[in-house]
């Protein structure tokens, strides 16, 4: 790294850095707090886009990749990292999990709360991601461990001990300049023409960036079956994301309700999708966050979020009435249909956006500042 060499340096180890990814995001944010305070950064990654990094004030270190599927693969990439900053001893290193560091882990997955919330089950032993997981965490060198949510903290500090002193929860953030109500206000008529929505018609969402059975798609689709028993015709539902479709295609056929769906992968303009809902869902067995939540509601759209859904966090002390149990699918069927039968979902959906204005890029950016700054 030649640009103002005087300058400490930052690296931040994540194993692969793509704009499509909520960690990839984080580490992009994390890029611009630390450039912010004065760092060199340096994302290390083995796979990525250097123009993103660049735009986040970093440089794009690449290091070799370990072909095969298993444990060591991630053991590998920290023994890379470490070789690394051994060379160029860096003043902060930030890891995302798959790397020992004194400084800070900003962990994404609780893989051990979502396989049991998930399948009702243990993770087998030798599991690749709680492998590294479990280094990097019992081992305890960090000085602060940093969390999506309330959520992941108490399952850490009960899981590995970790005194809650040393766990710091850090929201998320959302671009205001791309979720706003004006916006996704603007954008609702032409996007709900498109999805073959008329004005009559009630449009109710699950958005997410895959992994369908995480997010609990098969609920969601037993939860149409039963909305629609009770307001015949009167609803469609949509799903987006990138996974397969068709287990839960067959599903809503053989409820008979096929042509009450709709099934998109992502797109970059999602802000019109928010817009176009009238209710946004996200019944996830587990999400550690949930970063859409806060980018619907910052659209202004009401939201029905499960109990294991990190940003559900924000809704408890005004709003726990949006908070179910993510396989109470006839409480979720309930509340749908007094929502939609109730005047004031708009007023909602406004109440929502005003909300969430404090967990946009710039306010989480502030408090990455704070944060790394205590680190010095």
């Amino acid at each position: 790294m030649t640009e103002d060499s005087q300058a400490p340096l930052a690296v931040i180890a994540i194993r692969q850095v793509e704009k499509s990814t909520g960690a990839s995001r984080n580490a992009f944010e994390q890029s611009i707090a630390l450039k912010a305070l004065g760092y060199r950064v340096a994302i290390l990654a083995e796979r990525g886009r250097r123009e993103l990094a660049e735009a986040a004030g970093a440089e794009l270190v690449r290091l070799k990749r370990w072909p095969f599927k298993g444990p060591f693969r991630r053991f590998w990439f920290n023994r890379r990292v470490q070789a690394w900053c051994r060379r160029h001893r860096p003043a902060m290193l930030v890891s995302h999990g798959d790397v020992e560091t004194p400084d800070v882990v900003y962990m994404h997955n609780c893989v051990h709360l979502a396989s049991q919330r998930i399948h009702g089950r243990d993770l087998p032993p030798g599991h690749e991601v709680a492998a590294i997981h479990d280094h990097v965490l019992k081992g305890g060198k960090f000085r602060r461990l940093a969390v999506n949510s309330r959520m992941m903290a108490n399952d850490f500090r009960d899981r590995y001990g970790i005194d809650e002193s040393r766990i710091e929860i850090s929201y998320p953030g959302y671009d205001p300049e791309i979720f706003n109500l004006e916006r996704a206000t603007a954008g609702r008529p032409v996007r709900r023409r498109e999805l073959g929505i008329d004005d009559d018609t009630r449009l109710i969402g699950l958005i997410t960036s895959g992994n369908f059975t995480k997010r609990n798609v098969a609920g969601f689709v037993e939860m149409a079956a039963g909305l629609d028993q009770r307001l015949p015709g009167r609803c469609r539902f949509l799903v987006v994301g990138k996974d397969d479709f068709s287990p839960y295609q067959r599903q809503a056929e053989q409820a008979g309700i096929a042509e009450r769906f709709i099934w998109r992968t992502t797109v970059s303009d999602v802000e019109t999708l928010y817009g176009a809902l009238d209710i946004f869902v996200l019944p996830a067995h587990i999400e550690e966050f949930g970063r859409v939540s806060l980018e619907a509601m910052a659209c202004g759209t009401p939201v029905l979020l499960s109990s294991t859904t990190g940003a559900a966090e924000l809704l408890e002390a005004d709003h726990a009435d949006l908070i179910l149990e993510s396989r109470d699918t006839k409480a979720w069927v309930d509340r749908l249909e007094r929502m939609l039968e109730e005047p004031g979902l708009d007023s909602l959906g406004t109440k929502l956006s005003h909300l969430v204005i404090d967990y946009s890029y710039r306010q989480q950016t502030e408090k990455l500042k704070r944060s790394f700054e205590i680190l010095r």
